[in-house]
């Protein structure tokens, strides 16, 4: 294990998540015993699902005598609690983590190496991206991908109907148009928006900057430069501005996606539109039971009718702790989890995106299925354990915010360049 690594990793990190990790519940329950897996797994997965009982299930018909144990963790401050459990000499022996907290993880030495494994994983060859990209540091393969979940446009298919709009748009400046369509529609419902898009929504501003063929930032002889000042970023920021402005309330402009919940405006009859996780068509019919043959997806389309808008996977990877002395086992678990029969039910039962498009079920909601296609066009994040620093601070929310706001495109991308630099170099051996 590189001890060197990992201090550095922890150093790096927020004084005030250490003092959490020290005093926080659940702790480093690793057994002495070598016939028990303890296995950290995220609240909102399928570790906090009963359907994980049957991945034990399947386990245990080949390692009868290993105990598995699931630790439910909190996402708040679990960055820092993985880096200090792994560091310890008693370590949960799995871990799952988010994927843009996983470059941290695998950086930090606390991860075992699976590079000699990796074909043995089922669909392994055809991992998405967003999450198989994280999951590799200098060539190496530390976590492999547990599942994932990107955005779909959500839309209200009697107020398109109302307003005369038969078929989903195939550009942007289609969409665009729509929005400003059914606003006129709608010109009796207050704060109406044709497409609900918060300020703050970075998931759904960094694609209009990858769609003109923009970066986040690029390596070099192991330096990293944020490009958000590239001539690329600054046409997509202005497109996302312009999108934003016109399509979404004004309210909505230094907002997140909770706050007001836009499940809630969109199941309200506020907006037509919203760019929404699988799991939130759902809410919005328990929020409102008459919407429930009443709404439609669509990938969010791209510049020109050929291509749609690159997405951002996001979800979970899943590694082993290089201190476990159950590595075997661990494998053997982690193939459960990541095959395609286990990643199937997640998809029919969660509503979550499989590792590996090929994986999707037939007779999925048509949100996933959705989704699954859009996530074929995607853009991984940088690799950087600058990444987990970045979300720490909630820094691209905050700089979209910004753009949304009405802050020069140009200082502000500058500024944003020499905070993300630091950051995403802020570790280095």
């Amino acid at each position: 294990m590189n001890r060197s690594r990992i201090r550095y990793a922890l150093t790096a990190l927020p004084v005030l998540a250490l003092t959490l990790t020290a005093c926080g519940g659940g702790g480093v329950a690793k057994s002495d015993s070598d016939n028990k897996l303890t296995i950290w797994m995220m609240t909102g997965g399928p570790g906090d699902n009963p359907l994980i009982k049957e991945a034990t299930a399947q386990f245990k018909k080949d390692h009868p005598d290993i105990d598995v144990d699931i630790e439910i963790q909190q996402w708040d401050g679990v960055a820092t609690k993985i880096t200090t459990a792994l560091a310890s000499g008693n370590p949960p022996d799995i871990v799952e983590m988010g994927n843009t907290q996983t470059p941290l993880q695998t950086y930090s030495g606390g991860l075992a190496d699976l590079t000699g494994s990796k074909k043995s994983f089922e669909g392994s060859e055809d991992w998405l991206t967003g999450l198989s990209g994280p999951s590799e540091y200098d060539g190496k393969l530390y976590a492999v991908p547990l599942y994932g979940g990107t955005k779909v446009v959500m839309y209200n298919k009697k107020m398109f109907a109302d307003a005369g709009i038969t078929t989903p748009p195939k550009t942007l400046a289609e969409l665009q148009e729509h929005c400003g369509t059914l606003a006129d529609a709608n010109s009796g419902t207050a704060n109406f928006s044709g497409f609900y898009l918060p300020g703050q929504y970075w998931f759904n501003g960094m694609p209009f900057l990858f769609a003109k063929g923009g970066e986040i930032a690029s390596q070099k002889d192991g330096k990293w430069q944020a490009e958000m000042s590239s001539p690329a970023n600054q046409a997509g920021l202005k497109a996302w501005k312009s999108f934003q402005n016109t399509c979404s309330t004004p309210s909505s402009v230094g907002v997140n996606t909770d706050s007001p919940d836009q499940d809630q405006l969109f199941a309200d009859g506020k907006a037509a539109m919203a760019y929404v996780k699988a799991w939130e068509p759902a809410a919005v019919i328990e929020k409102n039971p008459k919407m429930k043959d009443n709404i439609g997806f669509f990938a969010m389309p791209g510049y020109t009718p050929d291509s749609t808008m690159p997405v951002i996977v996001s979800g979970s990877t899943i590694g082993i702790a290089a201190g476990s002395p159950d590595r075997d086992a661990a494998e053997d678990w982690l193939r459960v989890v990541t095959g395609e029969k286990f990643q199937q039910r997640m998809a029919t039962e969660l509503n979550l995106l499989p590792i590996s498009p090929g994986f999707t079920p037939p007779g999925v909601p048509e949100q996933l299925t959705v989704a699954s296609q859009a996530s074929k066009v995607s853009r991984p994040l940088p690799n950087s354990p600058g990444e987990a620093t970045l979300e720490t601070e909630r820094y691209n929310e905050q700089f979209f915010s910004k753009i949304a706001s009405g802050a020069d495109i140009a200082s502000s991308s500058a500024a944003y360049d020499k905070h993300a630099t630091d950051a995403f170099n802020s570790l280095s051996d």
